[in-house]
């Protein structure tokens, strides 16, 4: 039985597996972390199940990759990469950041993979940044080194929320009532949502009916509530004003990608004129931010294409004559 590397995206409700042989991914298989009792039990069952001869493998987790063990709380799951060796017989195990598994997938995706929100001009060894409005805010930035792909992550999420016009501004002085900060965070993400929505109510004095971020997307969408209209135009502004800032952070030339499960579900409702402007509304430097590309990541497994990546990466690296 010939041998395959095992990759692995890890969330707090899904975990996704599949196998790679000749960096080609295959067998991807989606099981639900509540159904088992750890990662390693999930694991075991994919390789026993497939009937798999396995080598090395690469977890994207949903949480933080620091020390030695890692823990999923909400799962109760902790593992490390020796626990993972000795129950599933492996060479060698990474273990990674799941926003660093997608930012490590942004360099192979394709057009097929990815919808055109502004062309810019794409400069291919420029870096790259990723940012994906869900659950919470991930941020993350992608760079070119001697030929291979470095992902620099940090909590980017939590940076302030930068108001820019009037608007925005009563919007942020009723959210420091509710949170010590206000974190971009606090508006871009599922409750983000809600909180924009609740937040607008009072300011307008008007009654908040809705309670999931999921309603008054869908609202948005039927364009048959102002209040829902209004939160979700708030809402891919000041998405579009953040990575605006990015980009003059990072230089991100080599392209500006959007994440997350938020976004697909409203794109074809959006203004993209509006949504660019809000963008490369820079003052002098307008036109610089203009420059980067902006894409909607459409492909369904960029966790898994990342681990891939990064697997392969490290595998050269260990054995570059080899390669």
């Amino acid at each position: 039985m010939s041998k395959v590397d095992l990759i692995a995206d890890v969330g707090g409700t899904n975990i996704r597996l599949a196998t790679v042989v000749n960096q080609l991914i295959s067998n991807v298989e989606c099981f639900k972390c509540a159904d088992f009792t750890s990662l390693e039990a999930v694991t075991l069952h994919y390789i026993e199940k497939n009937n798999l001869n396995v080598n090395d493998a690469c977890f994207g987790i949903a949480g933080p990759v620091v020390g030695e063990t890692f823990t999923m709380t909400n799962l109760g799951w902790s593992f490390s990469n020796e626990s993972l060796i000795q129950a599933l017989n492996l060479n060698q195990v990474h273990i990674i950041n799941d926003y660093t598994a997608i930012a490590m997938s942004l360099a192979s995706l394709t057009k097929s993979q990815l919808t055109t929100i502004h062309a810019g001009n794409q400069d291919l060894n420029a870096p790259r940044i990723v940012c994906g409005p869900g659950t919470g805010l991930g941020v993350a930035q992608l760079v070119k080194v001697n030929d291979f792909y470095q992902c620099i992550s940090g909590e980017g999420g939590h940076s302030d929320f930068a108001p820019t016009d009037l608007r925005q501004l009563k919007l942020l002085e009723i959210l420091m009532k509710k949170f010590d900060h206000v974190s971009i965070e606090r508006l871009l993400s599922g409750q983000g949502i809600v909180n924009i929505y609740k937040s607008l109510a009072i300011i307008d004095n008007i009654d908040s009916k809705l309670e999931d971020a999921s309603d008054i997307s869908r609202s948005y969408i039927e364009n048959n509530d102002p209040l829902c209209v209004e939160t979700m135009e708030i809402f891919y502004k000041v998405l579009a004003q953040y990575l605006g800032n990015m980009v003059l952070i990072s230089g991100a030339f080599g392209g500006v990608y959007i994440a997350g499960g938020i976004m697909p579900r409203i794109i074809d409702a959006l203004s993209l004129q509006v949504f660019t402007e809000a963008f490369s509304s820079k003052g002098r430097f307008s036109s610089y931010v203009l420059a980067a590309p902006i894409y909607l990541i459409t492909e369904p497994q960029p966790g898994l294409i990342g681990a891939n990546v990064y697997l392969y990466q490290q595998q050269k690296k260990e054995t570059p004559n080899e390669q």
